[in-house]
């Protein structure tokens, strides 16, 4: 029966099937202190999607059995189950088929052919295993220094390095990141590249693994590079400028740490979720700015979501190439497809209207404010995890809302409608053109 589904369907079977088993684990007396079955599936949501919303406390909430279930679910989710699965069986000696590469190829977003997603597969488990045990091993040592013995310091910096690269938010520190690391270079340091390396998406790793030899980067990889490297610098100079006065954020803070904080909290918006400063604190304008970058995201074929900041490239080059009056788009000496752009609408339009009703919902059923629903579900559907309310204080629909938002926006709005719909098939023939007046 499963050879016969599509590889969206796929997909989406693979990710509910795995927030089932991990609301299962998580659910077992030896992982919690007591959780109710809509936390157990909240939490596992959020780890499979790379989100970090939280309705409970996993620092006190959760046993050393359970934050490992957390880590585990967070690291499969944030890979791909499609990803791991299929990795899983090529060590285990089976050959992997065209469809399979497919539907691989489909679930990371990967450009190029699928008869190279073997390699690109090897890769993603090579940069994975290498940056995460790195990231590990200098947060362990830093946490060792402090007050931790050396077995709650390897705990802690494989969560956190694991949770980190997955772009997943999820922090089991007591009391939390931000009061304990907030002006520590180090800790922020191996937050910040590991945030970015897992935002930048594997096919882009690979050609900057590949660059020393080759000297050429793709096209995905020049405009994931150029967009990321400006929202980067945007965020960290929007929070800087907007906040340098705010005595409940950054005022009353050395000049060092309040660069560190800048930066810190000019990546994390984009689907990382964690956070060094209050975020009920910050200025309403300073918040609208991190919702637009909640929304926008990361890349493809990475651990984050949001609409991906190829879509926000595609629609900046379509503004020009209207401005200059031409019906094409083209950068770099290469033109982008007309069905690449028709596809990249139809994200910002589906991701937009997914914001809208999301946020009219919240309002209605959480009486909250505007502002609060509108950072909360961009947050939820960009798979960020940060909010300016506790989570815990949903009611039961608002949580189901949540969980639908979390799991929308990891699988992809345009993934999620064709999962949904009938199978495509071809038409043979066309109607003819007409036009409507457009603005």
């Amino acid at each position: 029966m499963l050879t016969r589904l599509s590889g969206t369907r796929l997909i989406v079977l693979g990710f509910t099937g795995f927030i089932v088993l991990g609301t299962l684990l998580l659910k077992l007396p030896e992982a919690n202190s007591g959780i109710t079955w809509i936390d157990a599936l909240f939490e596992a949501t959020s780890a499979v999607t790379v989100t970090g919303l939280q309705v409970v406390d996993p620092a006190t909430d959760f046993t050393t059995f359970g934050q490992g279930i957390v880590a585990s679910l967070i690291q499969v989710g944030g890979l791909g189950i499609m990803t791991v699965a299929t990795t899983v069986a090529l060590l285990l000696g089976r050959k992997l088929g065209f469809r399979q590469a497919r539907t691989v190829q489909q679930e990371m977003e990967s450009p190029g052919s699928p008869r190279s997603i073997l390699t690109l597969l090897g890769r993603v488990a090579l940069f994975t295993v290498a940056l995460e045990t790195i990231g590990a091993a200098i947060l362990a040592a830093r946490f060792y220094a402090g007050n931790y013995d050396l077995a709650s310091s390897i705990g802690y910096g494989v969560f956190h390095a694991i949770s980190a690269f997955c772009n997943a938010g999820f922090d089991i520190f007591k009391p939390s990141l931000g009061s304990l690391y907030a002006g520590d270079p180090v800790v922020n340091a191996v937050f910040i590249v590991l945030i970015v390396l897992g935002g930048l998406g594997f096919p882009v790793l690979v050609n900057l693994y590949s660059y020393p030899r080759t000297r050429r980067f793709t096209l995905h990889s020049k405009i994931v590079l150029i967009t990321s490297a400006v929202l980067i610098v945007f965020g960290a100079g929007s929070v800087a400028v907007l906040e340098w006065t705010n005595p409940a954020t950054l005022g009353g803070d050395p000049l060092g740490e309040k660069l560190l904080e800048a930066l810190f909290q000019g990546v994390t918006p984009r689907t990382a979720g964690f956070s060094t400063l209050d975020y009920p604190d910050m200025r309403h304008s300073t918040l609208l700015l991190q919702i637009v970058l909640m929304f926008i995201g990361t890349a493809p074929a990475s651990t984050g979501g949001g609409i991906k900041v190829t879509t926000l490239a595609l629609i900046f080059l379509l503004f020009v190439a209207q401005a200059r009056g031409r019906e094409e788009i083209s950068v770099f000496h290469r033109q982008i497809p007309t069905s690449l752009v028709v596809k990249t609408l139809s994200v910002f339009a589906l991701a937009a209207f997914l914001v809208i009703f999301g946020t009219v919902i919240l309002i209605a059923t959480e009486n909250k404010g505007l502002l609060q629903a509108l950072f909360h579900v961009t947050s939820a559907l960009g798979t960020v995890g940060l909010s300016l309310f506790s989570s815990a204080k949903l009611t039961f629909s608002g949580k189901l809302l949540t969980i639908f938002l979390m799991f929308a926006g990891r699988l992809g709005p345009i993934t999620l409608i064709l999962a949904l719909s009938e199978r495509t098939r071809t038409r043979n023939y066309s109607y003819p053109e007409e036009e409507i007046a457009i603005g």
